[in-house]
C-alpha cells in the first residue's frame, strides 16, 4: 500500500473539502484511485472508525452491506461487502481480507484484498468483484494529536462486462470517501 501510493505516476483528479483525488492506470489496465488529505481527529480515533465493518455503509452510498465474517485479534479481519447494481448492471460483492499495523515510522496503515472464503460463495444477482489492492496510511501529525494525514487508495476489478464510463465514474467516486469519512466521524465524535 505504501509503495503503491507513493509512486509518482498519479494524476490529479478533482479536489473536493480538502481532499485531493488522484487517478492512474494500473500495469493491468485498471483503473486507480488515491484520495488524500488532513482530517481533524486522532489518527488512532480514524484508524478505529475506518476499521468497522459498519462504517462503509455510513461513508458510500453505494454499499449496501458490509459485514466481518472472521476476525484474528483486533488486526486481521475477513469481511464481505455487497455493492448495489444500477439501470441494467448487476450489484457486485467482495470478500477481502483486511490487515492493521503501526509502522517504524508511526504510520497505521490497513491494507485489503480479495480472497477466496468458501463460507461465503457468490451471491446470486451479483457479480463477485476483486480488490487486487486498498488500503490505509493513516500518519499523525507530529504538531498536533488531533490531525493526521489520511491516504486510501484502491485497484478494483469490477468482474464482467460494464461500460468504461460507469466503472470511471464510480471508481473516482472511491477517492472522496474520505470526504464522507470525515463527515461521520465528526456526527460520532464532535
Amino acid at each position: 500500500v505504501i509503495t503503491f501510493a507513493a509512486t509518482d505516476d498519479w494524476e490529479k483528479y478533482d479536489e473536493k473539502d480538502g481532499i485531493t483525488v488522484y487517478t492512474k492506470k494500473s500495469d493491468s489496465g485498471l483503473n486507480c484511485v488515491k484520495g488524500e488529505g488532513v482530517l481533524n481527529f486522532n489518527a488512532n480515533v480514524i484508524e478505529d472508525f475506518a476499521f468497522q465493518s459498519e462504517t462503509k455503509p455510513k461513508c458510500d452510498d453505494g454499499c449496501e452491506e458490509s459485514v466481518c465474517l472472521e476476525s484474528y485479534g483486533d488486526d486481521i479481519k475477513f469481511e464481505y461487502l455487497r455493492y448495489k447494481g444500477k439501470l441494467l448492471v448487476s450489484g457486485r460483492d467482495f470478500v477481502n481480507v483486511s490487515v492493521k499495523y503501526t509502522d517504524s515510522e508511526g504510520r497505521i496503515i490497513i491494507s485489503a484484498y480479495s480472497v477466496p472464503y468458501a463460507d461465503k460463495p457468490e451471491q446470486d444477482g451479483y457479480v463477485r468483484g476483486e480488490i487486487k489492492r486498498a488500503g490505509w496510511i493513516i500518519t499523525p501529525d507530529k504538531d498536533d494529536e488531533d490531525k493526521a494525514h489520511v491516504t486510501y487508495v484502491t485497484e478494483i476489478d469490477f468482474a464482467g462486462s460494464l461500460p468504461t464510463a460507469l466503472v470511471n465514474s464510480v471508481n473516482t467516486k472511491q477517492g472522496f470517501y474520505l470526504v464522507e469519512l470525515a463527515k461521520e466521524l465528526k456526527k460520532e465524535f464532535e
